[in-house]
């Protein structure tokens, strides 16, 4: 996989283009007439203490901040070409490029290929990557040799062991040790942060300080938990553990308290279940989705698995649901 990151996506958009492909994608004209009033002839002033600048016009960009700018920014990439062997993943100004092969020379083949009909793309409607934060990492099991170098933009791309995508740290194992331990930490000082509230000495409510926790420190634990759902037991003690701790500072338990006296006292489900419960709440919602792309994220049985991925049938999320 290749991440690529749009420098200054929303500042860099060109409006003329923007406008034809409104055009294109045949728009009501009074709607592009609005659209034109509503991007064009904006200006902005830099305030420096008491001192101000002359008005200076944008000659580029989408509005920070407006509603409208997330869509208009979505059709202006909506024809980015998707090339051949690869899968293009975009989210806002990520775009994650992927192809699979059991030879690494084949991958970078096609992904070379790909970054230079993106760099053809990109240059065409005047938009620039940020290469220093552009990465590639390879997905495999097995330790095979150093993979070739990946070039865009007459520039090396490195291939790292583990890669930041949404938020979510994907090492080339994809155990998720790493991202686990980077939200565990994160969560801890979410909790020092709260300490006061969340002490004995507080003088808020049980259940106020336990919402506390579900809305603060819970989700950063559990973020995208259905991706990495099917990690590892040790992982999951992890999770457990500092939960446990939250408990016991909210419910102010000795420190040799059982774990399942914590939950069953603070009705407060094992995190492990509450994952389980979550993933299977995603997965149910992708299945009646309105968006095709969406339903196909977890478009797959048992026995689509045997026949698909054989010995590896083990290792996919859904599977642990079914």
């Amino acid at each position: 996989m290749v991440s690529l990151d749009i420098e200054k996506a929303y500042d860099t958009v060109w409006i003329d283009g923007l406008l034809y492909k409104l055009i294109s994608f045949k728009v009501p004209t009074y709607l592009i007439y609005i659209l034109k009033a509503f991007l064009t002839d904006r200006s902005f002033i830099v305030r420096l203490t008491d001192t101000f600048s002359t008005p200076k016009t944008t000659q580029a960009g989408l509005p920070q901040g407006a509603v409208l700018s997330t869509t208009l920014f979505a059709i202006y990439i909506s024809d980015m070409p998707h090339p051949q062997h690869t899968q293009l993943a975009l989210y806002a100004d990520h775009t994650a490029l992927l192809t699979q092969s059991w030879r690494t020379e084949t991958i970078v083949r096609r992904l070379n290929h790909a970054l230079t009909v993106l760099y053809r793309y990109f240059t065409k409607w005047k938009l620039q990557v940020n290469i220093t934060k552009t990465a590639a990492i390879l997905f495999t099991k097995r330790r095979p040799p150093p993979p070739p170098i990946l070039r865009f933009r007459h520039t090396d791309i490195t291939w790292s062991p583990h890669i930041r995508y949404l938020g979510l740290e994907l090492d080339s194992k994809l155990l998720f040790t790493k991202h686990l331990n980077t939200v565990t930490h994160k969560a801890m000082g979410v909790l020092l942060a709260l300490f006061p509230l969340l002490a004995r000495d507080s003088t808020l409510a049980l259940h106020t300080k336990l919402t506390l926790y579900k809305l603060l420190i819970r989700p950063i634990l559990t973020y995208a938990a259905p991706v990495w759902s099917n990690t590892s037991n040790t992982n999951y003690r992890h999770l457990q553990t500092l939960q446990s701790k939250c408990l016991r500072v909210i419910g102010n338990y000795p420190k040799r308290t059982p774990i399942h006296l914590l939950h069953s006292s603070l009705h407060i489900e094992p995190l492990y279940e509450f994952i389980y419960r979550l993933s299977e709440k995603f997965f149910h919602h992708c299945s009646i989705h309105h968006s095709p792309l969406v339903r196909q994220i977890g478009d797959y049985t048992i026995v689509d698995l045997q026949h698909r991925y054989k010995k590896y049938i083990h290792k996919r999320t859904k599977h642990l649901l079914l």
